[in-house]
């Protein structure tokens, strides 16, 4: 088989042209994947900045609420000195809070350890403060809520709350016998039923 010089600088131009086309396409590539490379470390350093951020929002919040029920506790509960903790933990790629009440340097779960009454306070104070962060109406409803607290403590859990709905810009509406809350409130009713329920004002303004 013959072939022409004319032929073989035919093909040589050929593959020279398409080495050069793959070439500059190959190019291209690497400048694309550098380019996507760049964009994902931006991407992974934003999304490191953001978690940062988030976490550290997370966290103020979080010791803020956390001081509010110790507050609480140290208000109601005055001969103790009790500590209240949110602990941030990672469980499958989910953040969980940890709810701890700490005395004389030992931690223990608000409800087995301490009895439901510190519990209780805890449970207002957080839910007082969720109201708040989500914009959620101003009105707390609570039916013999604190009635796991020590008779010794009413009145300081009495004067809490009206304090704390006070400073929450909230109210708190709460079914009660115990006298303490009625001497602590704005405004009182005392309600009776034989047919149907009546309320008759014994506390609070007129108008």
């Amino acid at each position: 088989m013959t072939l022409s010089l004319d032929s073989v600088s035919s093909d040589l131009l050929r593959v020279s042209t398409a080495r050069s086309i793959l070439e500059k396409n190959r190019n291209e590539l690497t400048a694309l994947m550098e380019d996507d490379k760049t964009r994902q470390d931006q991407y992974a350093k934003c999304l490191e900045i953001f978690k940062t951020w988030l976490e550290s929002s997370i966290e103020s919040n979080i010791n803020s609420i956390a001081d509010l029920a110790t507050e609480g506790l140290r208000n109601i509960l005055n001969d103790q000195e009790l500590i209240f903790k949110i602990k941030q933990e990672h469980r499958n790629n989910k953040l969980w809070m940890k709810f701890i009440i700490e005395s004389d340097g030992i931690e223990g779960d608000p409800l087995t350890s301490y009895g439901g009454g510190a519990a209780m306070i805890c449970s207002l104070v957080l839910r007082v403060s969720m109201m708040k962060r989500l914009g959620l109406c101003d009105l707390l409803l609570l039916d013999e809520t604190m009635v796991a607290v020590s008779n010794a403590y009413v009145g300081n859990t009495a004067e809490f709350m009206r304090s704390l709905a006070e400073k929450a810009g909230i109210h708190i509406l709460m079914v009660t016998h115990n006298q303490e809350f009625v001497d602590n409130s704005h405004v009182s009713y005392e309600g009776t039923k034989i047919d149907h329920l009546k309320l008759r004002k014994i506390k609070g303004a007129t108008s």
